[in-house]
This record gives structure tokens, C-alpha cells and sequence, in this order.
């Protein structure tokens, strides 16, 4: 994009944008809570866009993270994955879900990768023995805890958390009067970056969720919480391409 004084950012305000860089989106020092569950694909499937597909009970991640260093900022987050499959990808995680708590997050989240992120106030901490961790938008709609008995491995989390996770969600620009807008499916990655000497914990983990009109997370319905851990570690955002487009009539 060019404005009258030149070439100047990425994203807007062009000549003072909000988040000053493109993919990757770069993070040192993640600290992550993560519950894998089994949820009812009933509950999720009228939620996902035309072409992509869910099995009848697909595994879910329920993530809340502290972000301490980021080219987008310091934020913590929350979110919810479930495993999904589309004509070109027999293997990808949709987020209907994600909560961040600052606006470079929130706006380079949404403007290139179609992550829905929504502004929420996230706590992780360690509280009587436990790691826990809250989202909080209006009310409490997420609930991780984790009673950490034992180090985890490398190997046992790269079984749970590939290398690489490949995600999808939907990018919208709305229609305007006469004016049509789009609404493409984006496909995207997180790339995983533990260290030589990670901390990793794991035990006993339980999911609660809540729901309000706006943030219905409570429709999902858990099935079984399988396993859970605790994590740091780096990590690198990627976009890689558009895998569908819809034209929205205004």
C-alpha cells in the first residue's frame, strides 16, 4: 500500500501500524497449560465453515499460555483446537475460540490469519499445588488445573504436540453497502520449538467450561479430558495460504 508520503506499513494506520511485521510472528519464553480432551463432534460441527469436517469424537486442545516476549507484544492467551480434515488437509486443528489481552495480538490475529480473537482477561498461575489457569470475559468461561506429579519428556509431549501443528480459520472482510466482501479460508501453522532442557509437568488435569451469549464455549461438550501438561518453550506463527474463498453478498 502506498501512501501520499510513500511506502509505508503493513497493517493500518499505514504510516503508524499496529503491528509492524509480517509472518512469522516470533515468541521466547511460552508458558502453556494444555488439556487434551475428547469432545462430542456434534457440538462442534454446525460451527465450522462449508468443507471442513469433523469425526464424531475428535481430540480438542483447551490451551491458556503466558506470552513474555513477542514481535506482537506481551499477552497471555487462551484458546480451544479441535482436530478437523478438509478436502486438502487430511489433518489440521480449527479454532472457534481464542482469547488474547492486548490489541497487537487481536488485530494481526484476526487481519492475517482469521484467528476470531476477542479481547479477555487470562490468568495462569500456581496456586495451592496446582497450575491454573482462567479466562475471564464478562464472566468465567474457562477453567484449566493441573496437579503436576511428575517431569514430562520430549518424546512423550512431541507425541502429543508436533513440531509443527497445522491450523485453519476463517479471514472476513464484511460486505459495505453495494460492496461485496470475502470471507477465505486461511490455512496456518504453529511451529513448536522446545529447548535442550525444557520444563515440562504432568498429572492429573481437569476442563470446566462456561458459557454467555457472545462466548458460547459451554456448547462444546467434553467427552473425556485424556491427558494434560505444562510447558514452555519458543514458538513461531506462520501463514501459508488461502485454501478457500466465499464472495459475502452485502
Amino acid at each position: 500500500m502506498v501512501l501520499k508520503g510513500g511506502v509505508k506499513g503493513y497493517s493500518i494506520p499505514l504510516n503508524a501500524p499496529l503491528y509492524p511485521t509480517r509472518t512469522p510472528i516470533v515468541y521466547y519464553g511460552c508458558k502453556v497449560l494444555v488439556a487434551i480432551a475428547l469432545v462430542d463432534g456434534k457440538t462442534i460441527d454446525s460451527i465450522l465453515p462449508e468443507g471442513v469436517n469433523v469425526s464424531e469424537k475428535p481430540l480438542a486442545a483447551f490451551w491458556i499460555g503466558e506470552y513474555p516476549a513477542s514481535n506482537v507484544g506481551v499477552y497471555n492467551e487462551a484458546l480451544v483446537a479441535v482436530q478437523v480434515s478438509t478436502d486438502n488437509l487430511p489433518l489440521a486443528y480449527y479454532i472457534p475460540y481464542i482469547y488474547v489481552t492486548n490489541d497487537q495480538a487481536l488485530a494481526s490475529g484476526r487481519e492475517l490469519l482469521g484467528a476470531p480473537k476477542k479481547l479477555a482477561k487470562i490468568k495462569l498461575q500456581w496456586r495451592d499445588e496446582m497450575i491454573r489457569g482462567v479466562l475471564y470475559r464478562g464472566s468465567k468461561l474457562l477453567e484449566l488445573s493441573l496437579r503436576p506429579l511428575e517431569k514430562g519428556s520430549i518424546e512423550g509431549i512431541r507425541a502429543l504436540v508436533p513440531e509443527e501443528i497445522p491450523l485453519i480459520s476463517i479471514r472476513t472482510l464484511p460486505p459495505l453497502r453495494e460492496s461485496p466482501g470475502v470471507a477465505q479460508l486461511v490455512q496456518w501453522r504453529a511451529k513448536i520449538i522446545i529447548g535442550e532442557n525444557p520444563r515440562i509437568l504432568v498429572g492429573p488435569t481437569e476442563v470446566k467450561l462456561w458459557g454467555t451469549i457472545s462466548d458460547p464455549l459451554n456448547t462444546i461438550s467434553v467427552e473425556e479430558v485424556l491427558t494434560g501438561f505444562y510447558l514452555e518453550f519458543d514458538m513461531e506463527l506462520h501463514a501459508d495460504r488461502v485454501l478457500r474463498e466465499w464472495i459475502l453478498k452485502p
